[in-house]
């Protein structure tokens, strides 16, 4: 639990993990949910040192994910962490995307590996699998990775230039600014958002899209307990889109809340028009430009 919770998966919010999972064939130990509150991943966990290797072991835990549905089913015994994917057509063992002992392996290959079990990357639906350090961890082999000193090279400097104004760079092509951007009622979300510290993530609803920047927010440090109430627009302050408590001024509750992973509640649902809407009062109600926020000309 404590290592879930450090991954993002509070571990006492059911809207994220479902412990004891049921299926129709048994229970799950753990179910993982995305934003849709679906099963994302399979944790089932064992004793500390039990055999996560055996045939019954993985079986149990691949047919649990099958009956969910769900790309990735791990096995764990508390130090060992085991994920496996589970619709490749391969063996058992090559379906293997993560094996970490958090005991006995270094420190960076564990925490690169275990960013495959980070909550923003499983939850999005096409998780960046895991990593390599990129220096080896054996002390040993550091010394033949680090190049060689060169012998300093005489160059010669080149004559000042006149000054050149920079020219203005074309716009990115294909990418339209949350400013610019114009909804109609039954358009479709565009496929990915670029958000303002340059990281794209893809978009499947207009309720993700509003799940992404909320949460860009939060790790920016933006979106905090102290900055709520925040309401709806200019014009409509007796209803929020994130407060404390998932209620509005006037006492009624949200309609379908969604709590955030620092605790906040977020109004999730609702047309469209409404969602984006929302996603353009949160970032002007936190006096963030519109225009460092892009959408995917899909």
């Amino acid at each position: 639990d404590p290592l879930l919770r450090a991954l993002g998966w509070d571990t006492a919010d059911p809207a994220l993990v479902r412990p004891e999972f049921n299926l129709n064939n048994g229970r799950a130990d753990y179910a993982l949910l995305d934003t849709d509150e679906k099963p994302v991943t399979i944790i089932e966990a064992k004793r500390l040192d039990e055999s996560l290797g055996t045939t019954d072991r993985r079986m149990q835990m691949l047919t649990y994910a099958n009956f969910s549905n769900v790309s990735y089913a791990g096995l764990t015994d508390g130090n060992q962490w085991v994920l496996y994917k589970v619709f490749d057509q391969k063996s058992l063992e090559e379906r293997i995307v993560l094996n970490v002992s958090i005991a006995n392996d270094p420190s960076p290959k564990c925490a690169l590996q275990l960013l495959l079990l980070w909550r923003p990357n499983l939850a999005s639906g096409q998780p960046i699998e895991a990593s390599r350090p990129i220096m080896g961890t054996d002390p040993a082999t550091v010394s033949t990775q680090i190049a060689e000193p060169q012998p300093t090279v005489a160059t010669t400097v080149a004559p000042p230039q006149p000054d050149v104004q920079p020219v203005p760079s074309a716009p990115d092509s294909g990418w339209i600014t949350l400013r610019s951007f114009h909804i109609e009622a039954g358009k479709k979300p565009p496929p990915v958002v670029r958000l303002p510290n340059g990281e794209e993530r893809p978009i499947a609803t207009w309720k993700s899209l509003l799940l992404e920047v909320a949460e860009w927010l939060i790790r920016d440090g933006a979106l905090t307990a102290e900055r709520c109430p925040i309401p709806a627009g200019k014009n409509n302050t007796s209803h929020y889109v994130v407060h404390l408590q998932p209620r509005h001024a006037k006492g009624t509750d949200f309609f379908g809340p969604h709590r955030l992973s620092n605790g906040l509640y977020l109004t999730s649902t609702g047309s469209g028009q409404a969602l984006f809407s929302r996603c353009r009062a949160l970032l002007e109600h936190l006096d963030k430009d519109l225009d460092t926020v892009h959408l995917q000309d899909g």
